[in-house]
């Protein structure tokens, strides 16, 4: 079975291979132009996805819901960018990160049991 990984690079693939199809064989056809296009851009999104795949799955799935619908209310109300990327920066900052380990002490402390002296 392969990885989500993997898929994701074989579908950008075949959409890229196909877009260029497309563009070889109806080159100047005006009826393909829109599928071509969806094919080139879905297909250069996917490549962009299947690089940053190692980020993305350390990504909280809360952060990304919120992203996603934040660029989806964006691209519908165009003049609601003025509240949403500021809203995106404030809840970048303020998220929640785990705990710090805590530091370990050298062993050549000065502090260890051999100094009352």
């Amino acid at each position: 079975m392969l990885l989500l990984r993997n898929q994701i690079g074989i579908v950008a693939l075949v959409m890229l291979v196909a877009a260029a199809g497309i563009w070889l064989f109806h080159g100047d056809d005006s009826a393909y132009l829109p599928i071509q296009g969806s094919l080139l851009k879905v297909g250069l999104v996917l490549g962009a996805v299947w690089l940053a795949f190692p980020q993305l799955s350390k990504l909280p799935i809360w952060l990304a819901t919120f992203a996603v619908g934040s660029v989806l209310v964006v691209v519908l109300f165009k003049k609601a960018a003025i509240v949403v990327i500021p809203l995106l920066v404030v809840v970048w900052l303020l998220r929640p990160r785990p705990p710090k380990p805590p530091k370990k002490k050298p062993w050549f402390s000065r502090e260890s049991s051999t100094s009352n002296r």
